[in-house]
């Protein structure tokens, strides 16, 4: 007989930690909530947690193999998430592992050798896939020489619209996917409309969603938590996805980049871009940022300023759409998220 609680407690997380590292895994950091299974003696035998909608940490002391406790924790973790209202999860595993939760209704959205990203409920992938296939037969099937960009403009600077410029004229159509991932200072709603507005006089560019599929929490974490060391294997599961989902569905065979001086996880993504995408007939083209009085121009840059109050240097740095918005009771919001979190760094 096993009994559930919520860990919280030193001497559970304890527990939890050991039982992590038996399987060769460590906590994911920034839980909203984790479970517990618990013997009759008050030791815990399994473990499991949501960060978002990310189901991850699951894991059974090694005692315990064989007594069915990864479908007791994850059925756990799926009531609990149901009545929160969450009706599509993810679950990030290791690849051998992934076929043992096909009986629970996961199912894949792509797997490298060392790590797979399965889904629960919907909408999910397929849906995802079906938005995008829409997208592209109404914007017209002629087009063969399809190419993408993947951005998160946080905020849209002149180097995001440098880039796009560039790529939109050596391809017969460009998609650029705007990160849905909400966690930005900038609201995804409205980095989708600054980049929208903010390319709307380049006729074969298409601005649509990156979803849950494209450099999100779930298929590219490290963006997200900046765990460096765990990079090369996130990057290599997004852009696995990438390669064997989206690009077929948009006929893209080339992937566009902007360099990357700064974050040396963006770099990592790059460089394991350029090795995974061509042997699957996507080539890859990292292009030189744009400069502004020799320095490269990156939203980073651009909430510094923000963070800082010289609104005048960031206006300098963005397109005239976003400038625009900077005058907009909306920004308000926008400008304490970005003050509080420079504070805390």
């Amino acid at each position: 007989m096993y009994y559930e609680r919520v860990l919280t407690s030193k001497s559970d997380l304890k527990q939890r930690e050991y039982i992590l590292a038996s399987r060769g895994l460590r906590a994911p950091g920034s839980e909203d909530i984790i479970y517990g299974l618990f013997d009759s003696c008050d030791r815990l035998a399994a473990t499991g947690s949501l960060v978002r909608n990310i189901i991850q940490g699951v894991a059974v002391r090694e005692e315990y193999d064989g007594e069915g406790l990864t479908a007791k924790i994850l059925t756990l973790i799926l009531r609990h998430a149901s009545e929160r209202g969450l009706r599509h999860l993810f679950l990030f595993t290791t690849a051998n592992s992934a076929p043992r939760f096909a009986s629970l209704g996961f199912r894949t959205v792509g797997a490298t050798a060392s790590s797979a990203l399965l889904e629960w409920g919907r909408p999910g992938m397929e849906e995802f896939l079906a938005g995008l296939a829409e997208l592209a037969e109404t914007a017209g099937s002629g087009i063969c020489d399809a190419s993408c960009v993947v951005v998160n403009c946080n905020p849209f600077t002149l180097g995001h619209r440098y880039l796009i410029e560039q790529a939109a004229a050596a391809s017969g159509r460009l998609y650029a996917l705007v990160v849905k991932e909400d966690i930005s200072e900038f609201p995804f709603d409205v980095r989708l409309r600054l980049v929208s507005e903010g390319v709307s006089d380049i006729g074969n560019v298409i601005v649509a969603s990156g979803g849950d599929y494209a450099v999100s929490g779930a298929t590219f974490p490290s963006y997200f938590t900046r765990e460096e060391d765990l990079a090369s294997a996130h990057a290599e599961l997004d852009l696995e996805i990438f390669a064997s989902k989206i690009a077929p569905v948009l006929r893209v065979t080339r992937r566009f980049a902007g360099e990357e001086p700064f974050s040396g996880i963006t770099r990592v993504y790059n460089q394991i871009m350029k090795r995974v995408l061509p042997p699957r007939g996507i080539q890859v083209t990292e292009l030189k940022r744009l400069e502004i009085r020799g320095e490269p121009v990156s939203a980073s840059r651009v909430r510094r300023f923000l963070g800082e109050g010289r609104i005048e240097e960031a206006r300098e740095l963005v397109p005239s759409r976003t400038r625009f918005f900077f005058e907009t009771p909306e920004f308000e919001s926008v400008l304490k998220s970005i003050a509080e979190k420079q504070s805390r760094q």
